[in-house]
């Protein structure tokens, strides 16, 4: 999500200035874009939101947004996959740093890092989780898929489950879904910094059917450890 222009993306004042080319500024103006459409869904809802709107909030012109969108719809869904892809990297660079560590350590460093993703941009978080069911059927199918993108990883809890055989075969999908609808209520009400603090209910949600409800206390506790503190012994 830091990707789309913001407080997080701006560079300093020290810097040196990007050389400024036609397509620097096309790709600078459909940034504006994206973000503009976002932070103003997630104000104001998807259906309140019109090209006006968006234009003067980016501070471009109707036919730069033509140039560049047929439509807000269009429009919102290339934010929406931006953001799912962003999204979906940063769990993925976080798991990478993890290879070969156990496997509920890997839970942790990919709920932490989904949950730093949607702290890091609130607005955007709340227009693509809370907001985006509401654009219309384009959206439908890729929302759903979203919604799964953490069932890779916690499918490979199977393989340490004794119960593997009694574990149902879409219960990977129903913990991923429960683990964004908790984050889909802290950004509903607007209390994004609370988000954090639902890292180790999180944690014990997900691990407890394939370890063990202590042992998955043990690595929700763990996810709270000042740094360098030695992760749980995996039985």
């Amino acid at each position: 999500m830091r990707a789309l222009p913001g407080r997080n993306s701006r560079t300093s004042l020290e810097d040196s200035p990007a050389r400024v080319t036609r397509d620097s500024v096309k790709a600078d103006q459909r940034q504006r874009i994206l973000r503009a459409t976002g932070e103003l869904v997630a104000k104001r809802g998807y259906n309140a939101v019109t090209i006006e709107l968006i234009v003067k909030r980016a501070k471009v012109s109707y036919k730069t947004f033509y140039a560049h969108f047929s439509n807000k719809e269009e429009c919102f869904l290339e934010l929406f996959d931006a953001v799912m892809a962003q999204t979906r990297a940063q769990i993925d660079a976080a798991l990478a740093a993890e290879a070969g560590a156990p496997w509920p350590q890997q839970v942790v460093a990919g709920l932490r890092a989904l949950f730093d993703a949607f702290i890091a941009d609130p607005l955007i978080a709340r227009a693509s989780i809370v907001e985006a069911p509401t654009v219309g059927p384009l959206i439908i199918e890729r929302y759903e898929k979203a919604m799964t993108v953490l069932s890779p990883l916690l499918s490979q809890g199977r393989e340490s489950s004794s119960q593997r055989d009694e574990l149902p075969a879409t219960l990977e999908d129903t913990l991923a879904g429960g683990v964004l609808w908790s984050a889909y209520q802290r950004l509903i009400v607007g209390e994004a910094d609370r988000i954090e603090a639902l890292l180790p209910e999180a944690i014990e949600f997900v691990l407890r059917p394939y370890i063990g409800e202590s042992e998955a206390a043990k690595w929700a506790k763990w996810s709270l450890r000042p740094a360098g503190e030695p992760a749980p012994a995996v039985p």
